[in-house]
Formats: structure tokens, sequence, C-alpha cells
């Protein structure tokens, strides 16, 4: 009797991606996922467009593991500069979050000496006024408590950029995922989905 069951071969890799990069956690919130793109993904991908050898070099010297450069090999600088301006297009928002909390620090770190901090809320970044609530820490310093449930409900959160690819592989080894995104390539398949907010906490368990 011929079974409808289908199987994946035992050397296909399924990973989980967020805009390109590995689905690690801090790419789901979006405070977070706005910040590592302004101050880890374009800066490493600028990095990258301008001197692919330095990055070529640098993944080959273990001294070097885990730093911000992209195992990509020097024949990639199209398929990185192709990212690059997608995620600049698409990703205006984040941008703009990621702008408003850098900006929000730093008026807490100018104008916050103590007291109440009521009166600074009507200069909190238009970005995130409803989002955040003016603290002082433990240790009396100026802060702020993201309202995340809210920013899940917001247009900072995106599910599409949500996704999971599907690479055959040959070995155990793989470029290190904080630094290298996935680039399409002849042995990856890239699957798109569009989660719910409700559902972020579960989209990658």
């Amino acid at each position: 009797m011929k079974s409808d069951k289908l199987f994946l071969r035992t050397n296909i890799m399924a990973e989980p991606l967020v805009d390109g990069w590995y689905a690690w956690a801090h790419l789901i919130p979006p405070a977070t996922a706005a910040r590592n793109l302004t101050e880890r993904h374009l800066r490493i991908m600028e990095s990258y467009i301008a001197a692919p050898e330095t990055h070529a070099a640098a993944v080959k010297n273990p001294a070097l593991l885990g730093g911000p450069f992209m195992d990509v090999g020097g024949d990639a600088v199209e398929g990185v500069k192709q990212l690059r301006e997608r995620t600049l297009r698409q990703r205006g928002k984040l941008l703009e979050l990621s702008g408003a909390l850098a900006e929000l620090d730093e008026l807490l770190r100018q104008k916050a000496a103590g007291f109440s901090l009521e009166n600074l809320y009507a200069e909190v970044p238009k970005a995130l006024q409803g989002y955040v609530e003016l603290v002082y820490d433990l240790n009396n310093q100026p802060s702020f408590r993201l309202i995340e449930p809210l920013l899940y409900r917001s247009q900072f959160y995106d599910p599409s950029t949500q996704s999971v690819v599907l690479s055959e592989i040959s070995g155990d080894d793989r470029p290190f995922v904080l630094s290298t995104p996935r680039l399409a390539n002849g042995n990856s398949v890239q699957l798109n989905f569009r989660l719910p907010a409700k559902n972020t906490i579960n989209s990658f368990a």
C-alpha cells in the first residue's frame, strides 16, 4: 500500500529566521529587535560591504570567533547589499523605534535629577509615548520600563519578518549565528509565515 507521508532527508537543517537573521530571543520583542537592527545588523552589513576581504580573513582566525564578522565568503557583496537595502526600505518603523529609545535614554540622563519624573512624560519621543513608564532603579538612576504587551500590538511588531529556512548540509559546522545572515542560495528554501501578535511567545517554540 502506498503511503502519503513525506519525509525530509536526514541532512536537511531547519533554522528559524527574523528578517534573514537567526531567530534568537532578542530579535522577537520589538524594542530589542530595533536596537539589534541599528547597532548590530546594519553595522555588520556595512562593514562587510566596505571590506569583504577583512571579514573573510577574520572568520578564519580562531581568536576572532564570535566577533562581528560575516562568514559568507568574499563573493557575497551583492547579496548583502540587497539585504541591507531591503532592511532599510521595509523596517523604517524599527529604525524609528531604535532612534526613539536612544533619544529617551539621553533625555533621562540629561534631565532626571532625582526628583519626580512626571514632567518628563511630555518630552518622551513621540514613537514611545504610551509605551513606557519612567522610573528610578534600585540605585536611584533614572530609567524606563517598556510596556511590552502594547508594543506587540503596535506598528513596531511585524510577524511577517519571521520565517524558516530549510537547507542541505554536509556537516555540523555553521557560521556564527549572531553575525551572519542567511542569504538565499541554491541549497536552501525559505518558508515565510505570518503569525498574529498574540502568538509571539510561541512563534518559534
